[in-house]
């Protein structure tokens, strides 16, 4: 297995060059990286495989959090969501970190941690779980994009370089590109990393394990619940009900109902 390649933008074929543009003009920022993962390589992460045990589910030992996970589903299906919806939405995901048996606030406050909460709905849930430090946190924009049969994942410079511990927290794991494409731009072999997230499909959490043994690097997935699969646009559905998504776009969900707090965190030095 290969790892995914840094790309230039220069050398980007028109089409890709403009899906580039067109996402930073979305999210008002600059990809200082863009990380390719093509389509073989993503089919051999995404491959059927049995759970490793760095992966730590939730749900397996508390049932209650698959009711959450219920919750949060069903008002991603509405076809109107009110301030009420979000709201119940975000305390669900919310209720989802405290139920995992490891917190990201007790891993995030460990000596030497270095802590990344994506734009928007890991940094949204990490101020809420009080896991940013205002020295060693960091909340880059990880963006991914469809290109070439693959996904080219953009990250802006809000993203520490060289960690030896890690700790991110994100609100769910789909394709698992975007937390792929972080480990492999921050870590350098040896590091230790914990991922805290609310949910994750099998593919996503079995990519995450393959991508670090491959990056050399310690991983641990605390993840409140694993189900669903990927359609054809990576995104997390039922299975036998593919146009029924399990959590939908948890960014625009909870943005609404949790404006963003004054700090945006760190910006990494130009080379």
């Amino acid at each position: 297995m290969n790892a995914a390649r840094l790309l230039d933008r220069t050398g980007l074929p028109p089409q890709a060059r403009q899906t580039v543009d067109d996402f930073e003009k979305q999210h008002d920022t600059y990809f200082s990286h863009l990380v390719h993962f093509g389509p073989q390589l993503l089919e051999s992460l995404h491959a059927p495989g049995a759970l490793p045990d760095n992966i730590r589910i939730a749900s397996a030992d508390d049932p209650s959090v698959i009711e959450r996970m219920s919750a949060v589903t069903a008002v991603a299906n509405l076809p109107e969501q009110h301030e009420a919806d979000r709201s119940r939405y975000l305390q669900a995901l919310l209720d989802i970190y405290g139920m995992l048996p490891v917190q990201a606030q007790r891993s995030a406050s460990a000596a030497g941690t270095t802590v990344i909460a994506p734009e928007r709905e890991g940094r949204i849930l990490a101020e809420r779980l009080d896991v940013l430090p205002q020295k060693r946190g960091w909340t880059p924009h990880a963006k991914r994009m469809p290109v070439a049969g693959g996904l080219l994942v953009g990250v802006d410079e809000w993203l520490p370089s060289q960690a030896d511990r890690l700790v991110i927290v994100d609100g769910v794991v789909a394709s698992g590109v975007t937390l792929m494409a972080m480990l492999q731009l921050t870590l350098r072999p040896g590091a230790d990393v914990e991922i805290f997230t609310c949910h994750s499909t099998r593919q996503g959490a079995l990519a995450l394990a393959r991508y670090a043994e491959q990056l050399e690097v310690s991983l641990t997935l605390h993840v409140g619940h694993v189900s669903g699969a990927l359609n054809g646009k990576f995104y997390a559905v039922e299975p036998d009900a593919p146009d029924q998504v399990l959590l939908g776009d948890v960014g625009d969900t909870i943005s609404p109902v949790a404006p963003a707090f004054p700090l945006r965190g760190q910006r990494r030095e130009r080379a």
